[in-house]
């Protein structure tokens, strides 16, 4: 196998070092195993904060599969245990079974095993992650089309998780799976359910949502549920329209806390602002910059602006978004929730853009001024919210 480089960057200490001991079983993996159970090794996808997956074929279905494998580190606490992660998503998996993996867009899941200290879950082999597919088009934005297809599906995901009870908790792009990137109209699934929640029993202890998609609730340490998943759809389809991340912090201080001014930022990054936007609403014209007018885009900036509301009991549940004006234009052939939703007609106080950088860097401010109650401001997500 050749020799390469792997470039990490990391939330935080604790992400570094699990990461450290990931490479340190990656370096092991290089010079030992070429099979795994009744499982050939082909190549490496990908290397997460948990586990690595593998390219493998099935000597007894001669069918290639993605391997999960989760390797025993950090058992000195469960909730750190990367063994317990495994087990944890393998029970979320279990109660997906009632769930069709193809109409609902989430990923089958075949088999698991242990070998030796390694838990391995195996999966369908599906082409690219949605980030890999935004990088290969040079991270500009999707076409609308393209973009209402996937929010749907990704909806369609969400809201079957929740008729079972399940909260995602780590939505993003690296999570979305593109089942075959030659195939039109683009058909894609949920995967990666290490973080998965039952509602019911939610613990707020436990670390969740990659740092630039987490919820607002989830950083504030207060109770949340499932709209944390909408939160990060909606900074999720952001992402698929301008071609980089909406927010972003080298760690949770710097993604809270921290507050930049655009000549700082500019400093720090060594990029300047092309375009200044004053609130989501500005999302529109970065589109038409990008690609031309297309319609349907004043819809999907609304949506996304319910789906970003700074209130979770307010922001738009997954069966709305299903119901939003967006998907009345084509609606893709996907499998709907089938529950009535009545119409809501609440406006949302939202976060605004001060500063959007090409070339995936850029700058976030917000200023609400429309709330009664500016007691107090705090920095947010890069942001000022007025509470």
């Amino acid at each position: 196998m050749e020799n390469f480089w792997i470039i990490i960057f990391s939330e935080s200490t604790a992400s570094i070092k699990t990461l450290f001991q990931s490479l340190i079983y990656f370096q092991s993996l290089m010079n030992v195993p070429t099979k795994i159970w009744n499982h050939e090794v082909r190549e490496i996808l990908g290397l997460g904060s948990f586990s690595l997956v593998f390219k493998c074929c099935n000597v007894k279905t001669g069918k290639m599969e993605a391997m999960k494998v989760y390797n025993s580190y950090n058992s000195y606490n469960r909730y750190n245990s990367i063994i317990y992660q495994g087990i944890q998503e393998i029970e979320m998996l279990r109660r997906l079974h009632c769930l069709d993996p193809d109409t609902c867009n989430i990923v089958k899941w075949t088999d698991f095993f242990y070998d030796k200290e390694k838990l391995c879950i195996c999966f369908e082999l599906l082409d690219q992650t949605l980030r890999d597919y935004m990088v290969d088009r040079e991270c500009r934005s999707l076409p609308i089309p393209e973009v209402r297809s996937i929010i749907h599906q990704v909806t369609t995901a969400l809201s079957h998780l929740n008729s079972i009870g399940i909260v995602h908790a780590d939505l993003k792009p690296d999570n979305v799976m593109v089942v075959d990137r030659h195939q039109q109209p683009l058909k894609v699934k949920l995967i990666n359910f290490g973080q998965a929640q039952l509602v019911s029993a939610i613990n707020p202890d436990v670390p969740i949502q990659t740092l630039s998609y987490r919820a607002p609730e989830v950083m504030l340490g207060i109770p949340f549920n499932e709209a944390i998943d909408v939160w990060s759809l909606g900074l999720t389809a952001t992402e698929l329209v301008t071609g980089c991340p909406l927010y972003m912090g080298n760690d949770e201080y710097d993604q809270r806390w921290k507050f930049k001014t655009p000549e700082e930022f500019e400093l720090d990054v060594r990029y300047h602002s092309v375009k200044e936007l004053l609130t989501l609403d500005d999302l529109q014209e970065l589109m038409e910059m990008d690609r031309g007018h297309q319609s349907g885009q004043h819809l999907l900036v609304d949506l996304i602006k319910r789906m970003l509301h700074l209130n979770p009991d307010e922001r738009i549940k997954p069966a709305e978004v299903l119901q939003h004006p967006f998907f009345s234009l084509s609606v893709p052939p996907s499998s709907p929730a089938h529950v009535y939703i009545e119409s809501s007609h609440s406006s949302a106080s939202l976060p605004a853009v001060a500063n959007y950088f090409k070339k995936k860097s850029y700058f976030c401010t917000v200023l609400i001024k429309n709330s009664p109650r500016s007691c107090h401001s705090l920095c947010f997500y890069g942001l000022f919210f007025f509470l």
